[in-house]
Order: structure tokens, then C-alpha cells, then sequence
């Protein structure tokens, strides 16, 4: 009986440190975490008077969720088209379920359908969201660019 009682003590004692060494791994990985701006570098530009480019460098040991990318213009008169996205990779996420993400880098175009003004101030508002592989997903982030139209015809690329 004795030895039993003490088996189930150190059953638990085993247990109480393998909690509290999870517990701590979980905890400095938390406190390892890049902040978003730096996880995630955004950089955009416009190629042409009919293309913005918008760049995410992404940190080893993060991705991004393609499906939560958002963009919208300023001023509301110019309309972008759909997004052009390179493949990603497929990732089965415990929340999301089977979602394609982006790793290291993902360079979206956005077809611009408005024909612009000459020096046109153009706001770009981008949305995105991207996670840790540690399991630790970070809010929605909105970043903006700001660009001024060349008003060529056409949309010439002048790189």
C-alpha cells in the first residue's frame, strides 16, 4: 500500500515538472516573439502608372495567411483589380483548418484600372496577418504607402 501511495506522488511530481517545463518553454518562446513590423517587412511600390507591387519580407519561422491580405486605394475613384498571388504553400492550422500561407517572401501585384493624372497622390492601404510557427498568430496589421502617379500614358514602366 505504501509503495503504491508513494508511486502516485512521484507520478505527479513528474507530471507538476513536465507542466512547469512546458509552462516555461511556452513562455520564452512568447517572449522570443519578433514585434509584427519587424516579422513582417512590408514594402510597397508603383511599377507603373497601372501597377502597384506590394512586398513582404518574412522572418524565419513565421508565415503569412494569403486569404487575410486586404487593399483598398485612396482616393476612392481609382479601382484596383483582382490581386495577382504567386502559389503559397498549403499549412493546416488547428483554427483555420487547411489555409495557403506565404514564408520568407510573397510579392503581390495589384492591376490598377483607373487611367491616373499626372502626379496623382495614390494611398495604399494594405491589411495582412501572419503567425509564428510557435502557435502564436498576430492581429490583423494595416499598413499604408503613399505614391505619386507619373500619368503616362498607358501605365509605361520606366524600370
Amino acid at each position: 500500500m505504501m509503495l503504491r501511495a508513494l508511486k502516485s506522488v512521484l507520478l505527479l511530481l513528474v507530471l507538476a515538472m513536465l507542466f512547469q517545463m512546458q509552462f516555461a518553454t511556452s513562455s520564452q518562446a512568447e517572449d522570443e516573439l519578433l514585434d509584427p513590423e519587424i516579422a513582417f517587412r512590408f514594402s510597397a511600390s508603383l511599377i507603373s502608372d497601372d501597377t502597384l507591387e506590394v512586398h513582404f519580407r518574412i522572418a524565419e519561422g513565421y508565415y503569412m495567411y494569403r486569404d487575410a491580405y486586404k487593399f483598398s486605394v485612396q482616393p476612392d475613384s481609382i479601382a484596383l483589380g483582382e490581386p495577382q498571388f504567386p502559389p503559397g504553400q498549403w499549412h493546416v492550422d488547428e483554427f483555420l483548418g487547411r489555409s495557403e500561407v506565404y514564408r520568407n517572401e510573397v510579392t503581390i501585384r495589384l492591376p490598377i484600372q483607373t487611367a491616373l493624372q499626372s502626379r496623382q497622390a495614390i494611398r495604399l492601404v494594405t491589411v495582412s496577418q501572419g503567425c509564428a510557427d510557435v502557435g502564436v498568430c498576430y492581429l490583423p496589421s494595416t499598413r499604408i504607402a503613399e505614391f505619386a502617379s507619373l500619368g503616362l500614358p498607358g501605365g509605361l514602366n520606366l524600370d
